[in-house]
């Protein structure tokens, strides 16, 4: 889960930001006075800050995301696409003190069309069906952890551990980020695969339990 620590922009920061980025975002339009904007540092980035743009005028869900510094815009569409150009443009920071926090937040905001990694470290953090049994959320519970640094490999790679839901499953699983731009050999295919800095990988999957009561995320739309 995502631990980040939101500001409220106040009226005349919002005009000012809201008519920067207008450009940018078009053909989304966000109403003057009805759009309420929050900003969040990322640990992981020197210039860049995480900000939100709630449209009053919507019913819920109505926030988009964004990452931005002045001349600088991206809005994120849930896919890996706008955070790996941000990636190399800032450029991220991946080292043992970012990589987890990093981890967390593609996590939350990379989801595929196929379904969604999602990092599950403490019970509160699985979300139940209605008809899930104590059993069963027991059984669960019993094998989750944190996400842990496990070091930097032969590859170069850096290398975290976590529990992750996916669909209706529970894995654990390592994640591999590129600290910087690199080739890294594939043993599986017997060819190098190209890494971008910030760029994932999920290797060493190990099915956990399966068939969970869960509910299972539809693919994102606009807002999520």
């Amino acid at each position: 889960m995502i631990d980040l620590k939101f500001q409220t922009l106040d009226a005349t920061a919002t005009s000012k930001l809201l008519a920067d980025v207008a450009g940018d975002i078009a053909p989304v339009k966000l109403p003057e006075g009805k759009t309420i904007v929050q900003s969040a540092d990322l640990e992981f980035y020197n210039d860049y800050k995480l900000y939100t743009l709630s449209d009053t005028s919507l019913p819920a869900p109505n926030t988009r995301y964004m990452l931005y510094k002045p001349g600088d815009v991206s809005l994120m569409n849930w896919t890996n696409e706008p955070l790996y150009a941000v990636n190399e443009r800032a450029p991220i920071k991946v080292d043992r003190k970012t990589c987890i926090p990093y981890a967390r937040f593609f996590f939350h905001f990379v989801r595929g069309q196929l379904g969604r990694f999602i990092i599950v470290e403490r019970p509160d953090e699985v979300t139940w069906l209605p008809n899930a049994n104590d059993k069963e959320k027991a059984e669960v519970n019993a094998l989750l952890t944190p996400v842990t640094y496990k070091g930097i490999g032969r590859d170069n790679l850096i290398t975290l551990s976590a529990t992750v839901v996916f669909k209706n499953a529970l894995f654990k699983t390592d994640i591999k980020i590129a600290p910087f731009e690199m080739d890294v050999f594939d043993p599986e295919v017997g060819a190098p695969e190209h890494f971008t800095i910030g760029q994932m990988k999920l290797t060493n999957e190990d099915l956990l339990l399966e068939d969970l009561n869960v509910p299972v995320d539809p693919p994102p739309g606009e807002f999520g």
